[in-house]
């Protein structure tokens, strides 16, 4: 598994990858399913996969979520080379990323730095200055730079989502069970 930190290295090494690009923090069910749709495209293009995330995340770096992730970054790679996934971008996340507008992120990281085939997301992605793009943008963005959007719909359990948000809630309430159903995943047992 290729790691890069930054998008204009992993696009020379691998141009016209297929790009999965979001958090994946937990690397929970929900995520499994739209990387390995990425890497099944990936595969019948003949092109390489490639995970783009963000180092820190965005809420980490605000202060406005959990500081340490479900899924660590020295654990992510291997997790990601068994759903298929050829390299690993992670993308240094600070005050010139976050206060990047959607277009420009579109054209700039995606378009010329990745010189991606393929995007994918889930259905509910965001991005960009105060998290103005929606999927909708991404799409637009890439008939204008030449990428294709595949957005994935979410996977639920029963009527909620499945996400790492759930799946933090689950864990302090003690219920590890429930938990690591929705990650799909046993957790790394202390002691």
């Amino acid at each position: 598994m290729k790691t890069f930190s930054s998008a204009f290295a992993a696009g020379r090494e691998r141009p016209g990858a297929v790009v999965a690009l979001g958090k994946f923090d937990g690397l929970h069910r929900g995520h499994r399913r739209l990387l390995r749709a990425a890497a099944r495209s990936a595969r019948a293009l003949a092109a390489a996969c490639l995970v783009v995330t963000f180092d820190p995340s965005p809420e980490a770096f605000f202060g406005l979520g959990p500081g340490r992730p479900l899924t660590s970054r020295a654990e992510l790679p291997a997790l990601l080379g068994r759903l298929g996934v050829d390299g690993v971008v992670f993308l240094p996340f600070g005050r010139a990323l976050a206060c990047q507008a959607p277009r420009a992120f579109a054209r700039d990281v995606l378009a010329r730095a990745l010189r991606a085939a393929e995007v994918w997301v889930g259905e509910d992605f965001c991005f960009g200055r105060d998290r103005a793009g929606r999927v909708e943008h991404l799409a637009d963005f890439g008939r204008e730079y030449g990428y294709r959007t595949r957005a994935v719909p979410l996977l639920r359990d029963g009527k909620e989502k499945i996400s790492s948000s759930r799946i933090r809630v689950l864990l302090a309430r003690g219920d590890t069970a429930r938990a690591e159903r929705l990650l799909g995943r046993r957790l790394p047992r202390s002691g």
